[in-house]
Order: structure tokens, then C-alpha cells, then sequence
């Protein structure tokens, strides 16, 4: 006959070891809060290739056959977001949604942009919803900005300047970029190099 004391010490001491589970990973959550409050997201990933600071307006042919200025002064006052992406890469894939909402909301053009086999690009930009006349299959753009993998963000100022370019593969990301042109720094990890105190609470 099962002793019904020891039964319910043992239910007991099951009890205590799952209220004080329940109360590490409370802490240890409180903890990942804590850490990401104090450590800040890194910005998109500046290039290690030599790239052009400026962009003279270049007339360039899109997949569906239209002509488009890139760089140079833009007309109506806007900046540029170039991305660089690939049908092949997944994060490619994923940053496409996303940049497309970033800069309808803040008020940015936007153009994709690739170096590949001209039917693979038309597969790929078909599978993944880009209009033909918002992407542009040439590789030299790419090596004048210095972009070396995929995908990779460019943001022309309306005067053509390059304002800010880099790996991104987020929202956080593609919102660094427009930081730039708020503290002067080329990058999220050249301000904080800057100001070793941004973070200080």
C-alpha cells in the first residue's frame, strides 16, 4: 500500500520545483529586457569596398523595357531607396515587404535592383510580386556604390548624394539608414564609437 505522506511530500516537492522554475525564467526575462533596453539594435552594415560618395543621374533601362534616372537631382524633391536583392536569397525575400512599407511611409522611391540572368530576374521578380519597371538588372550600379552581397540598401539624397548604404536584413535597419541624416554619422556604430555615453541610463 503507497504510504499517502510520502505522496503528497513528493507532490509537494514537485510543486516548490515548479513555482521556483516559473521564478528563474521570470528573472531571466526581466533580464533579456533589461539587456536589450540598454543595447541598441546595430545599424545597417557599412561596405568594405571603395564606392562613390556622389551619384551623377545615369539613365538606366528597367526589366520591363522603360528608361529610369537614378541619382543626380530628382525632380520632385525625393530621396531614393536603392535595393540590391536576389532571387535566390531568402533574406532578400523577406526584406522585400518590408521595404516596401518603409518607404511608402516615409515618403521615399524605391527601386530594386540585381545583377543576374535577365529570364532569372523576370522568374524571380514574378514570384516575388516587383513590378518590372521598379527593378533594374545592371551591375554596374552596384559596383559604383560598393555593394558586394545581397541585400544591400543605398539612400540617395534628392541631390544624389549618398546619404547612408549598407547590409540590411530589417526594419531597424533600413530605419538606421535614415538616422544618418539626423546625427551626421555615416553609421549606427560610427555615432556610438562618437558618443561611447549614448547609452549611459
Amino acid at each position: 500500500m503507497v504510504d499517502s505522506s510520502a505522496l503528497l511530500g513528493t507532490q509537494a516537492l514537485l510543486w516548490l520545483v515548479l513555482i521556483a522554475t516559473v521564478c528563474v525564467v521570470i528573472a531571466l526575462l526581466g533580464q533579456v529586457r533589461y539587456f536589450y533596453r540598454r543595447i541598441a539594435p546595430l545599424g545597417a552594415l557599412a561596405p568594405t569596398m571603395s564606392a562613390v560618395n556622389h551619384l551623377e543621374a545615369i539613365e538606366l533601362e528597367t526589366v520591363s523595357g522603360d528608361l529610369i534616372s537614378i541619382g543626380g537631382m530628382n525632380s520632385n524633391g525625393k530621396s531614393q531607396l536603392l535595393l540590391f536583392i536576389s532571387g535566390s536569397c531568402p533574406i532578400s525575400r523577406k526584406m522585400i515587404p518590408i521595404a516596401v512599407d518603409f518607404t511608402r511611409r516615409e515618403k521615399l522611391e524605391l527601386l530594386f535592383c540585381g545583377d543576374d540572368a535577365l529570364d532569372a530576374q523576370k522568374s524571380a521578380i514574378s514570384m516575388l510580386g516587383i513590378p518590372e519597371q521598379a527593378f533594374v538588372n545592371e551591375g554596374m550600379i552596384g559596383q559604383r556604390l560598393g555593394v558586394d552581397r545581397v541585400p544591400f540598401a543605398v539612400l540617395l539624397g534628392a541631390d544624389g548624394h549618398v546619404v547612408a548604404r549598407g547590409l540590411v536584413n530589417s526594419l531597424e535597419h533600413l530605419e538606421s539608414l535614415l538616422g544618418v541624416q539626423e546625427t551626421g554619422h555615416a553609421s549606427l556604430q560610427s555615432f556610438m564609437t562618437a558618443n561611447p555615453g549614448a547609452l549611459a541610463p
